[in-house]
């Protein structure tokens, strides 16, 4: 999720762990530095991204939502930043609830990143399974505006004991989203004249009501965009950005268009050079990532050929996919590994 999301969240879960002296008020921190310390703590698991520079495809395949994000390793990394903030003399005495504050910060963020497609290894080190729930696009406005919600109205009722209460409103939004992709699974399950290995459903940006379905089968992936029903404020949103077409490219469950991808190319000519690529050791990290890949396409860089793939749990609508990865001839017979940057067509070595 975004920063803004999993600041607020932090601010609001620190608010739960109580003092061990609940009946003195002068040994507790009060709504403002637990909001600080839990929001803190909530980004802190994205320090991981000083990776993505050492080695973008590797931080993508293995080291992203990893040791820092892990509910294993989650005491460790609360016991550190509770070490930081012991270097401040007033939050001395509340060594232990500083660590409790923390921990509750640190594992609201590896819960709120399962929720998105990308995934949260929980069990790193000892196990690189991702937790995904596929219910949040990674900036969900909907969602952010709850606990926004939540977190003001914890500042006005964090002292009574019912306060927990308020967390009923986030909650809720993640149960509607829920039962809209179930209904969404269910009524295309039952169209489908014949039913595919793997069925997916996955969130898209603006709203709850937009989805994107995938299909598997042995030998291609069939991809389709869904609405469940209009939304007006996701136009606006789209509008303002300059997506005028973003929601003509869904159509409701009724008439779907499904549009066929392989990892191969249509070109036979191609197929050879691409099957090469996919196949390649060095192309093992984007194999290992990618959940749903697809060959994307054939370029050149001044005269080297380059063979793109991408993951089609990051095709949007409108938006150039964030995540094409390839390689490129260069002298002869030597291919390199490279990816495209971010929102352009641009092509860089890794």
């Amino acid at each position: 999720m975004d920063v803004v999301t999993h600041v607020l969240v932090g601010a609001c879960v620190a608010q739960i762990p109580r003092q061990s002296d609940g009946n003195n008020t002068k040994l507790d921190l009060n709504f403002h530095q637990r909001a600080m310390i839990g929001g803190i703590a909530a980004i802190f698991p994205d320090i991981d991204y000083l990776l993505f520079f050492w080695n973008p495809l590797e931080f993508l395949a293995y080291w992203h939502r990893a040791e820092t994000h892990s509910l294993l390793l989650a005491p460790l990394w609360a016991w550190l930043l509770t070490k930081v903030w012991m270097r401040s003399r007033r939050l001395k005495p509340f060594r232990h609830l500083i660590f409790w504050v923390s921990l509750f910060g640190l594992l609201s963020h590896s819960m709120i990143d399962s929720l998105t497609t990308y995934g949260t290894q929980w069990f790193a080190p000892l196990s690189d399974y991702r937790i995904s729930w596929n219910l949040l696009f990674v900036l969900d406005g909907y969602f952010t505006i709850c606990v926004a919600i939540t977190l003001w109205c914890l500042y006005f009722k964090h002292k009574t004991k019912f306060a927990f209460l308020i967390f009923v409103l986030p909650l809720s939004y993640l149960l509607f989203v829920a039962q809209i992709k179930l209904a969404a699974y269910q009524q295309i399950s039952l169209q489908l004249v014949e039913q595919p290995s793997t069925l997916s459903i996955l969130p898209q940006p603006f709203s709850p009501f937009y989805w994107q379905i995938i299909k598997q089968n042995k030998n291609n992936i069939g991809q389709a965009y869904i609405h469940v029903t209009d939304d007006p404020i996701a136009l606006l949103i789209s509008k303002l950005l300059g997506k005028q077409g973003y929601q003509d490219s869904f159509q409701s469950i009724e008439q779907l268009h499904w549009k066929d991808y392989s990892l191969t190319p249509q070109n036979a000519h191609l197929q050879a050079e691409a099957s090469m690529v996919w196949h390649h050791q060095s192309f093992k990290a984007f194999r290992d990532f990618a959940v749903y890949p697809i060959y994307y396409q054939h370029t050149k860089t001044g005269s080297a050929p380059c063979v793109w793939f991408s993951d089609l749990r990051y095709h949007w609508p409108g938006f150039l996919p964030s995540f094409r990865y390839g390689m490129c001839s260069e002298k002869g017979n030597t291919w390199t590994v490279h990816r495209m940057k971010y929102l352009t067509r641009e092509p860089t070595q890794l």
